[in-house]
């Protein structure tokens, strides 16, 4: 499935946003009839509308910020400073050399996604493997440039496999300094791998890596219709998540699954969870987004030609209005409890965090997210400069704001992985990137493309 990705995602879904300056009545048409087909887009490309009873003008907004970086990765945040890309060999484990293949192929991915190693070429070592087995020999690693080298062995055990995979540090000598064993199924061997890879990471920064994980999104499926899909962190397992109808929007992983906002044939839209036939949350007016975060929901509902963000608790309970007017989307919760969110209160659609405006360069910003950056604590978001999108950083205030790309075509819609050190987003040259929260180490993951892109666990 996943070498026929034009199978499951329409090829129309590449195209990069277009803004769309459209005047409605809000006041004198309901929202569902006045936008018809439209308002499957509310939430993906918000119109620019003035609030009913606004008469603030905008104020004037800088030019977004240049790119300052020139692709590359050379560098690493470590505990107490930085240091220069780590050099680690991948061998094949002992054992099966299928499995072995695997375990190299998804570890070197890993690794190379990470922007934290430089993994050396095999055809480099000189090392007899056969000889060394699972152990080392530092002085033939240390002759071809490798501080670390991950070593393994796969066997059979019953039905499953035990795969023992090891670090080494080569200044360290030939102990291992991390040593894990997991008996799984011959097809969870990735699984195991993407644990080996997390725990590795940890050892050198302290914190764990997001390998493993997946995102959702949605994507254009047919004319006017849109659906639900599902891809691991490494671009592998691409696969469409069943949905009540053929217009799904915006999906966010939440309590024990993946809900979305579903289009049904009465015109209304309502929030769904992935399996479950039955609407698992019903409001007066449209639903069209979704939040979580901790104990909290956050909805986007459109009532009376308005678009707001609604809090409440996880199951829905107690919601409460935290913005009045206007077109209020793409909620985002960051792990302190505060919510992003997209407004055009004040004329253009601008980033607000917790009902303060945080975006005040550029003139239409949106989709954002946080991301809990070695660095400090970000959060990223697509603006619009010229006829293209591009994928930004800020502080939580608003300050130091950073390009993450530039002169790449149109690039939307970021998402953070868990541990903060990787962003994916969409991007026109042809699918699903990811870089690191500089906007270095930009590597297609995946032939796909789409919108409302959310990281599992973040």
């Amino acid at each position: 499935m996943h070498a026929k990705v034009s199978d499951v995602v329409s090829k129309g879904s590449a195209r990069a946003p277009r803004a769309r300056f459209v005047s409605f009545a809000f006041r004198t048409v309901p929202f569902g009839v006045a936008f018809g087909a439209l308002a499957v887009l509310g939430l993906t490309m918000p119109a620019v509308a003035q609030p009913s009873g606004a008469s603030t003008a905008a104020p004037a907004a800088s030019a977004l910020p240049s790119a300052n970086n020139n692709g590359a990765v050379t560098t690493v945040v470590v505990q107490g400073g930085s240091r220069s890309l780590f050099k680690i060999a991948v061998t094949p484990p002992v054992g099966d050399s299928t499995v072995a293949n695997q375990v190299v192929e998804t570890a070197t991915r890993d690794f190379t996604l990470s922007s934290m190693f430089q993994v050396l070429d095999p055809k480099s070592f000189t090392a007899n493997l056969a000889q060394e087995g699972a152990s080392i020999e530092p002085s033939s690693w240390r002759n071809v440039g490798a501080e670390g080298v991950v070593k393994g062995i796969v066997t059979p055990r019953g039905n499953n496999l035990h795969v023992e995979l090891r670090l080494y540090v080569v200044s360290r000598g030939s102990d291992p300094v991390l040593k894990k064993e997991y008996d799984v199924a011959a097809s969870a061997v990735r699984s195991a791998v993407h644990q080996f890879d997390n725990e590795v990471v940890k050892y050198f920064t302290g914190t764990a890596g997001s390998f493993g994980g997946r995102l959702v999104f949605s994507a254009t499926t047919g004319r006017g219709q849109k659906g639900i899909f599902s891809i691991e962190s490494d671009g592998q397992g691409l696969g469409r998540l069943q949905a009540v109808s053929n217009v799904a929007l915006a999906p966010a992983v939440g309590p024990g699954g993946v809900y979305y906002s579903g289009g049904l044939t009465d015109g209304s839209y309502q929030l769904f969870k992935v399996g479950n036939p039955a609407a698992v949350l019903k409001h007066a007016g449209l639903i069209f987004g979704v939040a979580f975060g901790g104990s909290k929901m956050a909805l986007v509902i459109s009532q009376n030609g308005q678009s707001d963000i609604w809090t409440g608790a996880a199951d829905g309970s107690g919601l409460s209005k935290v913005t009045n007017g206007g077109l209020n989307t793409h909620p985002a919760f960051g792990p302190g409890g505060q919510l992003a969110y997209v407004s055009n209160q004040g004329g253009n659609p601008q980033i607000f965090v917790d009902g303060k405006r945080v975006s005040f360069r550029g003139t239409y910003n949106m989709a954002p997210v946080f991301c809990n950056d070695p660095e400090g604590q970000k959060i990223l978001f697509m603006g619009r400069d010229g006829g293209t999108w591009d994928i930004f950083s800020a502080d939580l205030g608003g300050g130091n704001m950073k390009r993450l790309t530039q002169d790449q075509g149109s690039n939307t819609y970021p998402a953070c992985s868990p541990d903060g050190r990787m962003v994916a987003f969409f991007s026109t040259r042809g699918g699903l990137f990811l870089s690191n929260p500089q906007g270095q180490n930009q590597q297609k993951i995946a032939s796909v493309t789409g919108e409302s892109l959310r990281w599992e666990g973040n």
